[in-house]
């Protein structure tokens, strides 16, 4: 079960979007939000934020596929993983935030998925992690990430499950972030699954900022990596998420964390990466139509006068007259803008200067229409 960074500090503080493309990135993203002490709708959000900058990167498509809420259950994802159509080259990312937990009996090095918790445990819905990334490797993908942040240690009861075989300044344009994204997700084909802690051990976590082992993958590791600081390797990537989470977590009353991972990448390969695809929709959002309409401020190819003009459409069609826009810096929380919806769409009408917009977080009214967003934007190089 996941235990809270309450109960590991006691009184101690601890700081640390589907569009119509050649290539998509299918993320299913699975995550107990009815659970308020594990942060785990700070992991969502922190999720499709980061998976709508991959996919930028990479000028892919993007294809949500959302376990939340009651939908955080054993049922959806079955459902999920049993009708996802991938092609070669589409790239699959699976994150599930929980808890976990295992059989004394399994033999994986991976924990079972608690899903459908409310409160009492039903057995019956737990998932082992290897069965995701069993069902996952036989959609064919280019390239597979399964990512899990809970607790791995045994729970009596349990019944073993079989094998079946950084900073917040806006982000502008960056050719060697790009290169390096490229250099993960595509210039690699197999399948990786890791998940935060090994078998017997507890995972931390809390409200502020989520999974210890999300937060340290996403905002350092990886951050690192595509930024050139450390490089682009997923073996990099993974050690230094691996010493990260393991020294943090003994500052908290010597807790023991220590995240497992299997690389299963094939060697040699011979086949190109594919051609970004130049039908990528600009704008990251959960809903296609959404975001191609959207894109439509964004096109440079029509005059200023003809992107005003789409304003008020957008606002009437899709926002509420007090709905607000708050656009966020890279690390997803320092504000950099807070503006009624009407007055966001006619400053990127204007701007010139966006090239892409990820869409991280959406809440809507009775009617559907959106109320709030939070945004990241991309700008041109300069």
């Amino acid at each position: 079960m996941k235990k809270t960074l309450l109960q590991a500090l006691v009184a101690i503080l601890f700081v640390m979007s589907g569009t119509a493309s050649a290539q998509i990135v299918h993320v299913i993203n699975f995550c107990n939000t009815l659970d308020p002490n594990i942060g785990c709708e700070v992991d969502y959000e922190r999720t499709k934020q980061e998976t709508g900058l991959i996919a930028a990167n990479l000028n892919y498509g993007i294809r949500y596929y959302d376990g939340i809420g009651q939908n955080c259950s054993k049922e959806k994802l079955m459902s999920t993983l049993n009708s996802l159509k991938c092609s070669k080259n589409d790239i699959v990312i699976f994150y599930y935030s929980g808890h976990g937990t295992r059989s004394k009996q399994d033999k994986s090095e991976f924990p079972q998925m608690c899903l459908k918790y409310n409160n009492v445990y039903d057995e019956d819905k737990f998932v082992a992690v290897h069965t995701v990334a069993e069902k996952l490797q036989e959609k064919g993908a280019r390239f597979t990430l399964v990512m899990t942040d809970c607790c791995n240690n045994p729970v009596q009861g349990v019944s073993a499950k079989t094998l079946m075989s950084k900073d917040g300044s806006a982000m502008t344009e960056n050719k060697t972030v790009a290169r390096n994204y490229r250099k993960l997700f595509l210039e690699n084909q197999g399948m990786i699954v890791v998940t935060s802690s090994k078998k017997g051990q507890m995972s931390l976590g809390g409200k502020r900022n989520g999974g210890l082992f999300t937060d340290q993958f996403y905002g350092n590791s990886l951050y690192s990596a595509v930024h050139g600081q450390i490089p682009a390797t997923w073996d990099n990537v993974l050690k230094n998420a691996y010493g990260l989470v393991k020294g943090l977590a003994a500052q908290v009353n010597n807790h023991v964390q220590e995240p497992y991972y299997e690389i299963k990448l094939r060697p040699n390969v011979t086949t190109p990466p594919p051609t970004p695809a130049s039908t990528a929709v600009p704008v990251i959002a959960a809903e296609p139509t959404f975001a191609s309409e959207m894109a439509t401020v964004l096109d440079e190819s029509q005059s200023e006068e003809w992107r005003l003009n789409q304003v008020n459409y957008l606002a009437n069609k899709y926002f509420t007259t007090d709905s607000k826009v708050v656009t966020v810096g890279r690390n997803g929380t320092t504000i950099l803008e807070n503006e009624a919806a009407r007055l966001y769409l006619r400053r990127i009408a204007c701007s010139g200067q966006i090239s892409k917009i990820n869409v991280v977080k959406e809440k809507k009214d009775a009617s559907g229409k959106h109320s709030y967003i939070k945004v990241q934007e991309i700008r041109k190089s300069k």
